[in-house]
């Protein structure tokens, strides 16, 4: 089932390793990341090697709406091994929402790496969430590079309901006056596992501030979270914030007292916090 609101209609859907629906729109070009490989040889740059699955995403004139895209795994032992690009071109603010799941408990594996520019003066809100069941496992590396002037603002929410989850996130702030604001959010359950890394890059006169903060919520579940900054100029202003935590006793309480179930006073605190 597709998401509602902004993920109702997906500019790029896979389910299991089938490609479901893509759509371009003026000034933006979606493609099957192994179709831009052989259309476009620049990409090689990005790519490093022959994709197998995941999208390309040329963002080239200016939008007015958000795109979306969504990956699934709803059948049993999956292995989705994915290659993103994202490319905004110079001067435009674009931007995009991407999801990634399984719909049920079958034990799929996401392997996932994505490579993200943005080019000079343009502006990217970025907003990535994955949700993972019970022994599934995902691993996702993701690569920022921002361009002179370039600002980036994203979200990236995690949650493993009894999965294994490994990631690491690079920001490269290296061209003058660019910025950016990066939050990193893990909620584990249920068993889950994370193993989270996250550094942001600073050369020149630059600015970038990185947050990573998870909820526990059960004895079984573990997150180790490393967030680094790289500084290598004395022009640039980086900073950042960790935290790792359980739901405030304080907040479930007041909740339960205005008569809300436990499961939906905790469903209800997870929302604010993943949505802060």
């Amino acid at each position: 089932m597709v998401m509602k609101n902004a993920e109702s209609a997906p500019n790029f859907y896979q389910i299991d390793n089938k490609i479901e629906h893509m759509q371009s729109r003026d000034g933006v070009i979606i493609l099957p990341s192994i179709l831009a490989w052989e259309k476009f040889k620049w990409t090689h740059e990005y790519f490093n090697k022959k994709p197998k699955q995941g999208f390309f995403l040329w963002i080239k004139k200016p939008i007015s709406q958000r795109l979306n895209t969504l990956i699934e795994i709803s059948s049993k032992n999956i292995f989705q091994e994915i290659s993103n690009l994202i490319i905004i071109e110079k001067g435009l603010n674009a931007e995009l929402s991407s999801f990634c799941r399984s719909t049920r408990e079958i034990k799929g594996k996401h392997f996932a790496k994505a490579k993200i520019v943005i080019r000079e003066n343009s502006t990217l809100e970025f907003l990535q969430c994955n949700s993972w069941r019970k022994e599934d496992e995902f691993r996702a590396n993701y690569e920022f590079f921002l361009d002179k002037k370039a600002k980036l603002r994203t979200t990236v929410t995690n949650q493993s309901n009894g999965s294994k989850i490994v990631t690491r996130e690079d920001i490269y702030l290296k061209e003058k006056k660019s910025s950016a604001d990066v939050r990193i959010k893990m909620v584990a359950k249920q068993g889950g596992t994370f193993f989270s890394e996250s550094y942001m890059h600073g050369e020149n006169e630059i600015r970038g501030h990185l947050e990573c903060s998870g909820l526990i919520l059960d004895n079984k579940s573990k997150i180790t979270s490393i967030p680094g900054i790289i500084c290598d100029s004395n022009k640039a202003e980086l900073t950042h914030e960790a935290f790792i935590g359980k739901i405030s006793e304080e907040k479930l309480m007041y909740l339960r007292m205005r008569g809300l179930s436990e499961k939906k006073a905790t469903e209800l605190i997870i929302n604010s916090f993943l949505n802060s």
